[in-house]
C-alpha cells in the first residue's frame, strides 16, 4: 500500500522534503513499526522516536505507538510535539480591531461580558533580537483543533460562545498573531473560558513556530523548547 507522508517542523528539515510517497510493506503493521522504518531511513529521527517526541496523525486521527494501522488510508503526518469553521481558524493576517466589530456585533442582548486577548510576536527572547516567526500549519486538521478546543471548552464551562484566529505564515515583531474572544452572560465564565482557550491553544493546537533570531533559527516546541535549525544530511 503506497501512502503520501508530511513531514512538518523539524522533521521537515530531518527528511530534507515535505513530503512523499512511500511503500508500506507487509512488515509495517502498527505505528511502531512504520516509526521504525522511517527511523532507518532518517536515522536523526531516532532520539525524537526513542523520547516519544513524536506526534503521528493518520488521515487526521492521532495514533499511538502500538495501534495497528487501518487500512486503505491516504495520508501520515510526522510532526513534533505541539508548542496551537466560522468562529475559528488560521489567517493570513490578524486584525484584532476588526475581529473584535465583527464579535460585538454577533454578540446578543444576553451577553453581559466579551473578553479578549491578543498575543502578539516578541522583538526580543532571552538576550537575542528576533527577526520573525514562521507558523507552519496542517490543514484541515488545524482549523479543525480550534474548533475542537472551543466545543469541549464551551460544554465544560458554559459560556456563550468563543472566537479563535491565529496567523499563518511569517510575522514580525509587534505583529499580533493570535485573538482570542469569549461571550458569556456573565464575567466568570468568560475571564475563565478565556484563559482555558489560550492555555489549550498553546499546547494542543495543530501548528509550529519557526524563531529566526541573530543568533540563528529555532523550532520552538512542546512547553516553549527551542531546538537550533540546522542543516541536516541522512
Amino acid at each position: 500500500m503506497k501512502v503520501n507522508v508530511r513531514y512538518f517542523s523539524i522533521f521537515k528539515d530531518i527528511t530534507g522534503k515535505s513530503e512523499e510517497q512511500i511503500e508500506l510493506g507487509e512488515n509495517i503493521k502498527n505505528v511502531g513499526e512504520f516509526l521504525h522504518f522511517l527511523v532507518e531511513r532518517y536515522p536523526k529521527m531516532s532520539e525524537w522516536v526513542k523520547n516519544e517526541e513524536i506526534i503521528v496523525l493518520i488521515d487526521g486521527k492521532v495514533y499511538n505507538l502500538d495501534e495497528k494501522i487501518p487500512p486503505q488510508i491516504k495520508e501520515i503526518g510526522i510532526m513534533p510535539p505541539i508548542s496551537g469553521g466560522d468562529n475559528y481558524g488560521f489567517i493570513d493576517k490578524i486584525e484584532p480591531e476588526k475581529l473584535l466589530k465583527s464579535v460585538l456585533a454577533l454578540a446578543g442582548e444576553d451577553i453581559g461580558a466579551v473578553t479578549v486577548f491578543v498575543g502578539r510576536v516578541k522583538g526580543v527572547v532571552n538576550g537575542r533580537k528576533v527577526f520573525s516567526l514562521f507558523y507552519e500549519t496542517y490543514e484541515p486538521y488545524s482549523s479543525r483543533s480550534l474548533g475542537k478546543i472551543i466545543e469541549e471548552e464551551k460544554k465544560k464551562i458554559g459560556f456563550s460562545d468563543a472566537f479563535i484566529y491565529h496567523k499563518r505564515g511569517e510575522a514580525v515583531p509587534g505583529e499580533p498573531v493570535l485573538f482570542i474572544s469569549v461571550i458569556s452572560p456573565s464575567r466568570k465564565e468568560a475571564i475563565e473560558g478565556l484563559a482555558s482557550l489560550l492555555e489549550r491553544v498553546k499546547h494542543e493546537a495543530y501548528v509550529w513556530k519557526l524563531e529566526k533570531r541573530e543568533d540563528g533559527e529555532y523550532w520552538i516546541l512542546g512547553d516553549g523548547k527551542r531546538v537550533e535549525r540546522k542543516a541536516t544530511k541522512n
